[in-house]
């Protein structure tokens, strides 16, 4: 496993190369996670003895593409606030970086959006239209995009659409069509100990996890995540994740809390489908 640092504990980053052109920037807080994070893994152990309750760490996740144009995905959290910085400027080497593009606004996705723009005054702010208070969130004269909105970068071709599953105010996916990258932001989100901080999912595999595993971790966490699924019918949801597969040639799985899935990707989508409808029928008695 090859990863770059920056920072410790709550500003730990790490970068990792997915494809020769699509770089993962992650937090982990590794070792500080349980002081952090105050054990959290613990309570959804208490409801899923197949949780692990040593994973105390939550990835928060932002990528960069590097075409003829360059393209950021999210921006971390308040406290990434200098190492997301430096490990842009380490990947980006004396480029500029053309488009950064918000998913939604909440902070570990958009808390470095304004210094991210002093950084680099020539980005161009993407995030999706049909809102209210932009200035509020610091998107301030963003470039509104509608589902279905499409933006070349070369080789990439981005297309913005329409999330199953919207956590937050200005909540949209993204899709890349060449490498098969899709985002889907906090859809899937798992946790991790200590030990498999930045690794891909088919790494974490080698520290005894599994597609079943995911889909245990999921169906407790995505009921925190998406608290209106108790209201949820599970054939509906199924039926959407189903046409949804089979709109999206997904060969990269890389949303903003899970480890990136570069292998076995179908098994792992099984995995999620099947997990997401145990999240609608389950009893929804966790509160935090």
């Amino acid at each position: 496993m090859t990863v770059k640092l920056y920072g410790d504990g709550a500003d730990r980053v790490g970068v990792r190369q997915i494809t020769p052109n699509i770089y993962w920037i992650c937090h982990c807080a590794g070792k500080e996670a349980a002081r952090l994070n105050r054990g959290f893994a613990s309570d959804f152990a208490r409801v899923n003895p197949k949780f692990d309750p040593n994973a105390n760490d939550i990835i928060y996740s932002s990528y960069l593409f590097l075409d003829e144009k360059t393209f950021l995905i999210d921006t971390l959290g308040p406290a990434q606030h200098k190492t997301v910085l430096a490990a842009l400027r380490d990947l980006l080497d004396g480029r500029s970086l053309d488009y950064l593009w918000i998913s939604h606004t909440e902070l570990p996705h958009a808390a470095n959006t304004a210094a991210i723009r002093r950084a680099y005054p020539q980005v161009e702010v993407l995030t999706v239209g049909g809102h209210d208070h932009y200035e509020v969130h610091g998107l301030g004269g963003a470039r509104q995009l509608d589902f279905g909105d499409r933006v070349e970068l070369g080789q990439h071709s981005i297309e913005i659409i329409e999330p199953l599953f919207v956590d937050h105010a200005l909540t949209q996916w993204i899709y890349e069509h060449n490498s098969g990258f899709l985002c889907p932001v906090d859809w899937a989100l798992n946790a991790h100990n200590q030990h498999q901080c930045f690794r891909f999912m088919d790494e974490m595999e080698e520290t005894g996890y599994s597609a079943e595993r995911f889909g245990h971790d999921v169906s407790i966490t995505n009921c925190v995540v998406f608290a209106w699924l108790r209201w949820a019918d599970p054939d509906q949801i199924v039926e959407s994740i189903d046409n949804f597969y089979a709109k999206y040639d997904i060969r990269i799985f890389a949303p903003s809390h899970t480890n990136v899935i570069r292998e076995n990707v179908p098994r792992y989508l099984a995995a999620l489908r099947e997990a997401m409808r145990v999240a609608v029928t389950r009893e929804h008695d966790l509160v935090f």
